[in-house]
């Protein structure tokens, strides 16, 4: 398409210069921006001050609580912005020099001090993409795309803070997401990726910042680091209608950490049981004296033998610089790069035998050569405007590169003597191009006494990937005496397939707030997708396949609450993923379709400390490939799949000091509808009950003042291992627990442990090829030091 590499500068001319936003101030003019902003709670009002203006808030939560503020339009100094805000809050206000906006009772009430302050903060206002405040919530922009309370979205979305992360000395993102309802782990494709099972279902890739990742892999191409990860999200069920195709479980999205205006650093070193070592460092602050242009740093390496007998150590490398640019009031340019590179060794984990998995959890079934190298370079940039008091337009692209190399052990099938396990050799190459462009503009109006939130855009996406390999015999192993050494003999190609895609999409939504208790949102997605696929089999025959899905998504949701405290809220959702199967006519399926209905409160245990999110669901699978009963060359598209669930999430803050974040969930998942797997059948990997909870408390008085503790427990139940059910694995309890001590406000140090009981379990179950076990008992210990 000649006419799309374009867009990308046709749309930053478009969003940035209009509206006279490059005209600088006068020094001696007071500084003044144009101000829309409706009557609101204070702390939100707050909040949206702070971003327009590039500020820092810190304050005690508590002094904003059930308080409202005024409207506050047209163009103003910050000083009359901000006095109109507090007019009947009781509050004053200082700027330090730092350009930390700082609060605290005034009983003059709206009196405004100026100079610089010493106050010591207690507290700040939570933004959609920015820091949470302990480990609950109340904000995101995965939902819908736009800075919005978790009380205004009809669906459930968790969060994971980066405090939660920190306490619990996580760096990988299946640990983040134990602390999520119905999330599991999926195939981690002998180790060098991570896939998930949302509500039930597989979930092939996952967002950074909104945008989807690699639209033509069935898994990431290498394992996600968190080191600049702020938030890790997740939407439970279809969310096509904001991010295209995707599964029907659930969205991912990862939220990462943006370069601030003022200076700060930190790094952190820990060593862990199994030679496990690792180095993160962070930096950010300004670059320019003006303090328009920030910068940050983001690094992280780590390396570890591992607790099972692979011979090899595993590597990684992540660098992530950013760039945040805010030449007015109104335009904010954020722009980064992210670099993986990881070495490690294939591995794909356990074989059932009747039924079971009853070898050694630590036994490998490959050869000490067997490994797979990743590295994968992204570029992106979100350039955001203000054209007037009510329309912001954003443009967002992401370029992203990878290449995997694979010399690896295939694992085949095990003799009848069952022990004798047949392999093969596979020497692997796989790249990948991805294009990702997006233009959107949101716009807050009113029309007959309702209020507004609309967002509209474009999405284009250009993909490639070239997956090739060749196959060699290789000795079987006795896979309970295995002996090592076996070599590969001569290779030969075995497949080459080139995958394209393109695709247009168009999508709307309007978050209505009918009155202050009910609040609407409508939306819709148009998809037109064009992809080609190529493969060369070991015969040199050559198949080609044209996939030409397009496809309307729509949402609906409705929130009613009823009191501050309480939000009961009922949703529809859909999703679609396209298919590649041949029927027997020589054409494609349809895409696969996911249709999810919700209900659920959103409340608070206790007010603005401890949050709940309660869901009950019902996600049916539909048009899923089948074997055709008449040839199985071919598939039909009469495969059906449904998954009825009910989950609990709980977050915050009941007592200074005590956090807690925890959730349980009940799932039935079955196949309702197929030519060849039984129905009633469960689908693999997913467990009826699953939960965990995690708690930390930290002294607050005291001649132990900073010494804290924490402790956990997950528990997940039986799992089939496959969809035929033809094994399972038992279910587990872990039980995890910290002790970490504050040497001052800028020094850490923490000593976490996990499976404390050496309890032997299956942590990952996938098919005859991907099921792992769980860690035994380990430690790692942990020095953060702030600069």
């Amino acid at each position: 398409m000649s006419r799309l590499p374009a867009l990308p500068s046709l749309a930053l001319l478009f969003v940035l210069p209009i509206g006279g936003a490059w005209a600088a101030e006068a020094p001696d003019q007071p500084r003044t921006a144009r101000y829309a902003m409706g009557p609101q709670p204070l702390a939100s009002a707050l909040a949206q001050f702070a971003r327009q203006n590039n500020l820092q808030l810190s304050f005690d939560a508590a002094l904003a609580l059930g308080k409202t503020a005024p409207a506050v339009t047209g163009q103003m100094s910050e000083s009359e912005a901000l006095t109109q805000l507090l007019r009947d809050s009781g509050l004053g206000w200082s700027l330090t020099q730092e350009r930390t906006l700082l609060l605290f009772p005034q009983p003059t009430g709206g009196a405004v001090n100026l100079a610089p302050s010493s106050v010591v903060a207690s507290g700040f206002v939570e933004l959609a993409d920015g820091p949470v405040p302990g480990y609950r919530a109340t904000r995101s922009a995965t939902g819908s795309k736009t800075d919005t309370a978790l009380r205004d979205i009809p669906q459930s979305i968790q969060v994971v803070s980066r405090q939660v992360l920190q306490d619990q000395q996580v760096n990988n993102l299946g640990d983040a997401l134990t602390n999520v309802s119905s999330v599991q782990r999926g195939n981690s494709h002998g180790g060098s990726s991570e896939s998930f099972v949302i509500r039930g279902f597989k979930a092939t890739t996952y967002a950074v910042d909104g945008m989807l990742i690699n639209p033509l892999v069935s898994r990431p191409e290498a394992l996600r680091d968190l080191a600049n990860v702020e938030r890790v999200e997740v939407l439970k069920g279809p969310a096509s209608v904001l991010y295209g195709r995707g599964n029907p479980g659930g969205l991912i999205n990862l939220v990462t950490r943006r370069p601030g205006f003022s200076p700060e650093a930190q790094i952190s070193t820990q060593v862990g049981s199994y030679d496990f070592y690792r180095l993160e460092a962070n930096a950010s602050g300004p670059l320019d004296e003006a303090k328009t242009l920030a910068g940050g740093i983001a690094v992280a390496t780590q390396t570890s033998r591992g607790w099972r007998d692979t011979f090899r150590d595993s590597n990684r490398t992540y660098v992530a610089p950013t760039l945040r640019w805010e030449p007015s009031d109104s335009t904010r340019v954020d722009a980064g790069l992210d670099y993986i590179d990881q070495t490690s060794p294939f591995d794909r984990g356990l074989i059932p035998q009747n039924g079971k998995i009853s070898m050694n959890a630590d036994r490998y079934l490959h050869e000490p050569w067997s490994r797979d190298k990743a590295d994968k370079v992204s570029v992106w940039y979100r350039a955001e405007h203000d054209v007037n008091d009510w329309l912001t337009l954003s443009q967002m692209s992401r370029w992203d590169q990878s290449h995997k190399d694979r010399y690896v052990v295939d694992l085949r099938t095990l003799g009848s003597d069952g022990r004798t396990l047949s392999r093969r050799a596979t020497d692997g190459d796989e790249r990948i191009k991805t294009l990702d462009m997006q233009l959107e503009a949101i716009a807050r109006f009113a029309t007959g006494g309702l209020k507004h939130t609309a967002l509209a855009g474009f999405e284009y996406i250009d993909g490639k990937r070239n997956v090739y390999s060749d196959r060699a015999s290789l000795a079987s192993i006795d896979i309970f005496n295995p002996v090592y050494g076996a070599q590969p003999g001569r290779f030969a190609f075995n497949e080459e397939t080139d995958y394209k895609v393109e695709s247009y999409s168009f999508y709307l939504q309007d978050q209505i707030d009918l009155n202050d208790q009910w609040k609407l949102i409508v939306g819709a997605r148009y998809d037109d997708t064009r992809q080609r696929n190529s493969t060369t089999d070991a015969d040199y025959a050559v198949t080609k396949t044209n996939i030409d899905p397009s496809k309307v998504s729509p949402r609906l949701g409705l929130v009613y609450q009823p009191t501050d405290w309480l939000a009961l809220y009922a949703s529809y959702s859909t999703s679609f993923t396209p298919q590649s199967d041949i029927q027997r006519s020589g054409s494609t399926l349809d895409p696969e379709e996911g249709k999810q209905y919700e209900i659920g409160a959103k409340f608070d245990l206790i007010p603005d400390r401890l949050s709940a999110t309660l869901s009950v669901f019902e996600i049916t699978r539909e048009n899923v490939a089948a074997p055709d009963p008449t040839d199985d060359n071919y598939s039909v598209q009469t495969g059906e799949q449904r998954v009825r669930g009910v989950e609990l999430d709980v977050s915050g803050t009941p007592l200074d000091g005590w956090q807690i974040i925890g959730n349980i969930s009940a799932l039935n998942a079955e196949v309702t509808k197929d030519t060849v797997i039984k129905t009633g059948n469960r689908l693999d990997g997913v467990p009826i009950m699953s939960g965990s909870i995690w708690s930390s408390y930290q002294l607050q008085e005291g001649p132990l003042r900073g010494l804290g503790f924490g402790a956990g427990v997950i528990a997940v139940g039986e799992r089939q291992g496959d969809i035929n059910n033809s094994y399972d694995v038992s279910g587990y309890a872990r039980l995890d627990a910290s002790v970490f001590y504050d040497i001052n406000d800028k020094t850490r140090i923490s000593l976490n442990g996990r499976n404390l009981t050496d309890r032997k379990y299956i942590e990952t179950v996938a098919g005859t090829d991907g099921n792992y076990a769980g860690a035994p008992a380990s430690a790692v210990a942990t020095l953060s030091v702030k600069f």
